[in-house]
């Protein structure tokens, strides 16, 4: 049923259409430190030069000068502001990099956060068993039980601490593992709906009609064939 709505799905272009983001200030920000680390730029050729990428085509000049405003002044903390990125001269309208902030631009490129890994210890014994990702350790609960490898283990407690974070667990033999159906994406879970409905219809007009109708949405064999 599945590959049958895969394909039918195929043949209506529902599947992995491109969905071009408007105006994502965060690429934006990247793209402001990356340029002016080059050399020095006026704000208009700068938002001139921006607007001219086909994501930025309507970008408003008050959001590119709220960028530029959170590049120039950083964040504010309890001893002063840190983070500043970029230079903005705001009396002669110009904008030029920091040079100690120069490596920015190529250590801090795209958009896909860095996740680090938890060391899944187990105790009493003090011993490592493996890892596991970041998202599932920090959304994990004391007692939730999970399998690494083919052991399962009972989670005691998550210790957050940068690179030496750690995910605390005892062993919980003879646990039954049940498997997940593998995922599919809203596209294709609204087109196997779709087809069990119209499939369901159309079985009322029998069964021949509804193999007729069904190889030539989805396009495939009516009868199958062996190559045997």
């Amino acid at each position: 049923m599945e590959c049958a709505a895969l394909l039918a799905a195929v043949h209506r272009g529902e599947l992995d259409r491109l969905v071009m983001p408007v105006s994502p200030l965060d690429v934006l920000a990247q793209q402001i430190v990356a340029e002016v680390a080059a050399r020095e730029w006026d704000e208009q050729s700068l938002y001139a030069l921006l607007r001219g990428a086909y994501p930025y085509r309507d970008l408003e000049r008050a959001e590119f000068d709220e960028v530029l405003r959170m590049l120039a002044e950083g964040f504010s903390t309890r001893r002063g502001r840190h983070g500043a990125l970029i230079h903005h001269d705001a009396v002669n309208h110009l904008v030029k990099g920091r040079a100690r902030r120069a490596p920015d631009r190529l250590t801090c490129g795209g958009t896909i956060p860095d996740n680090a890994d938890y060391q899944v210890i187990l105790e009493p014994q003090a011993q490592f068993v493996g890892t596991v990702n970041e998202d599932f350790a920090v959304e994990s609960l004391q007692g939730d039980v999970f399998q690494l490898g083919n052991v399962s283990y009972r989670i005691l407690r998550v210790e957050q601490g940068g690179s030496a974070s750690r995910m605390r667990t005892a062993s919980r033999p003879r646990s039954v593992w049940l498997g997940e159906a593998p995922g599919r994406t809203d596209e294709l879970s609204a087109s196997v709906s779709r087809l069990r409905l119209e499939l369901e219809a159309r079985l009322d007009e029998g069964l021949e009609a509804a193999t007729q109708w069904l190889a030539a949405q989805a396009g495939i064999a009516a009868q199958p064939r062996c190559s045997w």
